[in-house]
């Protein structure tokens, strides 16, 4: 990986670092369920963030990466994509048995991938020819993204209606269709890593404009979900104003 990259990642761990310390902070005024279980996803994906950068930093000469950061990089990763589910379950659908399971059937695809990447010794789960199980691990990251993106799409469309009638305030409405989108670009993230250790397992390199796409569709939904928890005031008065248009 290039110096580029390495800074670029860089710089995606200390965002998340940042707003996942935000959140914590956010959940300790709360002491709701789905602020502490986002802050925790946060900063899961930010000790995700460090050991990858180790597992480059500290890799044998010849080796992509060095095993145990690497692996300890994927079980965070996992750790915190879970309580993303279950955050997005405590949030949309926290009634609905349904829910559960799919939390579940999520979970196992996490754990079905990291043991199986663990056995094969693809430590870092960076291939996908020779590793079958990076696909239920990766299955499973897309179907926590999509599942936030659908949840967000329908409470949105019945928010709309709900605010023609008076019986809910623009920014609520507003939100779910930032949780719409942020749902959609992780689910495209989770192509582009795919495409992005194709690449790499076929030609021995990783490739800068796809890494240049994986760092904008991290950024941009951590931004999203920024406006969500935290709205500067001049946002909110232009959501307010342009529901009111």
């Amino acid at each position: 990986m290039d110096e580029n990259a390495v800074a670029f990642e860089a710089l995606t761990g200390i965002v998340y670092l940042l707003v996942g310390l935000r959140l914590y902070a956010l959940s300790q005024r709360t002491r709701l369920d789905p602020e502490w279980m986002i802050a925790a996803a946060f900063l899961l994906w930010t000790v995700c963030y460090a050991f990858h950068e180790l597992a480059y930093l500290l890799a044998p000469a010849g080796e992509p990466q060095q095993p145990l950061t690497a692996f300890i990089a994927l079980l965070a990763l996992n750790a915190g994509n879970i309580a993303f589910a279950l955050f997005t379950r405590v949030v949309f659908r926290a009634r609905e048995r349904w829910a559960g399971w799919l939390v579940a059937a999520i979970a196992l695809g996490h754990v079905l991938g990291a043991a199986g990447s663990a056995w094969v010794g693809d430590w870092g789960q960076i291939d996908p020819l020779a590793n079958p199980a990076y696909w239920p691990q990766s299955a499973a990251a897309t179907a926590t993204a999509i599942w936030m993106g659908v949840e967000g799409f329908l409470h949105y469309t019945s928010a709309r209606r709900r605010r023609k009638i008076g019986l809910c305030d623009a920014i609520t409405c507003h939100n779910f269709l930032l949780w719409c989108l942020v749902g959609v670009l992780w689910a495209v993230l989770e192509g582009v890593l795919v495409v992005q250790d194709l690449v790499y397992v076929s030609v021995g390199d990783w490739s800068d404009a796809l890494g240049l796409a994986n760092g904008v569709l991290e950024l941009v939904p951590i931004a999203l979900i920024w406006l969500v928890f935290f709205p500067p005031a001049a946002y909110r008065r232009w959501v307010e104003g342009a529901a009111r248009a």
